[in-house]
């Protein structure tokens, strides 16, 4: 059993299609496979469970659409997921379960919902949710912070809306209010210090129940470990993606503008508004005002916070004829847009952690141009890859976008971080290993298939 955020075409990023990438792998292996997702567009009675097929592969689906009114303890701990789990388990019977998320739209007492029925639990850690609740050590003023240094200073983090979340009345407004309301204890709706100390405690527990982690970087082990998480049965294992795939014919030599990609979502932590401005100081300097070249940006914003970052990062560029806002495409279809794409940009602020894209970029030899940090630096060899620039550095990114245009399209052979199939034995070998088992307390009934609409399944 397989447990993540989502699954394509739902859900377009790294962590979704690392998750078909292994399901895939695994069930080619003969293994019996399935996979737990939540569904937060759901319009159906909230922890209902519907059974679907995708891709070839069995999914059990959780309705649990978003809700502004839920509290904060809800966001990464919820009772209710947890008993749809346990009725999944008790139908599936999984001998392992792998969790490459836990968290927004799931809940950190997952694993030890997987440990009480007997299965080994092995988590691959895909960012850093669980010492952070933003995600990427990236604050609300918009500046990496290095980490979790106090529960006073990330409760403030948490609450706080960012520039990108309102215009700047409502902004003012919003902030007032909720200083004023963490002032007199949070009244339950507003993040305090002694939420996160909460949280913290909820994640420690949630991972003694883990077997084995895995971190697909050096950077993202140590990270966990000197927060005092992943101190034993933890090792460094990169993402491993079917490269086949990435194998397209070659195109025609017909000349044509090179075309820059940017693949991510159009959040600030990403890093977009600095390629932006990198496109926007091009188009004023030679040799790269006239040179034939574009960027296509593919991914999108977002409703919730920061909702206002795209909008403003693409200002400087707005009427350009050189920037294509491409949009999403399904998760599947990266091996075709990498084709099309002659240099991959990777502007990212945060660490980063082996960017399935840039792993995705080597599997089809396509030259990549990223922040030099951390995660990215460890799965990228300069000059072979690409280049690296400091993270937001605009007039550094630029020139980089430069040397890459007098050069002209290149290409060079697939080069995957680890092989499908080196990754997929790994993987097997840590599924071998069996830790003691904890009895339930408690089995939950068996799941009922119903036969009338959708093949669902209810307690």
């Amino acid at each position: 059993m397989l447990v993540s955020n989502g699954f394509p075409p739902v859900g377009q990023w790294g962590t979704e299609f690392y998750t078909h990438q292994l399901a895939s792998g695994l069930q080619a292996r003969g293994r019996e496979v399935a996979v737990f997702i939540p569904v937060r567009e759901s319009e159906g009675e909230r922890y209902s469970l519907k059974i679907s097929r995708r891709h070839g592969l069995d999914l059990f689906e959780l309705a649990n659409a978003g809700d502004p009114k839920k509290s904060f303890t809800d966001s990464y701990k919820d009772e209710g997921v947890e008993q749809a789990f346990a009725r999944v388990l008790r139908e599936f019977k999984p001998k392992t379960v792998h969790f490459n998320h836990f968290l927004w739209g799931l809940s950190v007492g997952l694993p030890r919902v997987a440990a009480e029925f007997g299965a080994r639990v092995v988590a691959t850690v895909t960012d850093l949710g669980l010492l952070c609740h933003r995600g990427q050590f990236y604050n609300s003023e918009l500046q990496p912070c290095g980490g979790p240094s106090s529960v006073e200073e990330c409760a403030r983090c948490v609450r706080e809306p960012s520039k990108h979340d309102a215009k700047a009345l409502e902004l003012f407004i919003r902030r007032l209010a909720v200083r004023g309301a963490a002032s007199l204890g949070g009244f339950g709706r507003i993040v305090v210090a002694s939420d996160l100390e909460q949280r913290v405690s909820e994640v420690r527990e949630a991972a003694s129940f883990i077997d084995s982690w895995v971190f697909p970087t050096k950077a993202l082990l140590k990270e966990f470990q000197s927060h005092g998480l992943a101190l034993e049965h933890a090792e460094v294992l990169p993402y491993g993606i079917d490269e086949e795939a990435f194998k397209l014919p070659e195109r025609g030599e017909k000349p044509r503008a090179l075309r820059f990609s940017y693949l991510g979502q159009f959040m600030p932590h990403k890093g977009l508004e600095h390629l932006l401005a990198a496109v926007h100081l091009m188009e004023s300097r030679l040799p790269e005002s006239v040179a034939p070249w574009t960027l296509h940006c593919h991914g999108h914003g977002s409703p919730g916070r920061h909702q206002l970052y795209a909008e403003r990062a693409f200002e400087p560029v707005r009427g350009s004829r050189r920037v294509i806002d491409a949009g999403c495409f399904p998760p599947l279809d990266a091996p075709r847009v990498m084709n099309e794409t002659d240099v991959l940009i990777v502007p990212s602020l945060w660490m980063e952690n082996a960017p399935l894209a840039v792993l995705q970029a080597r599997a089809a030899g396509v030259p990549v141009i990223a922040s030099d940090v951390a995660g990215v630096r460890e799965v990228m060899e300069v000059p072979l890859h690409g280049a690296l620039v400091p993270p937001g550095d605009v007039e550094a990114l630029a020139d980089a976008m430069r040397a890459a245009i007098l050069e002209g399209p290149r290409r060079y052979q697939p080069d995957p971080v680890i092989a499908y199939s080196d990754h997929l034995d790994r993987v097997e070998q840590l599924y071998g290993e069996r830790s003691s088992v904890i009895q339930p307390s408690q089995a939950p009934p068996r799941l009922e298939l119903k036969t009338e609409t959708e093949n669902a399944v209810q307690a």
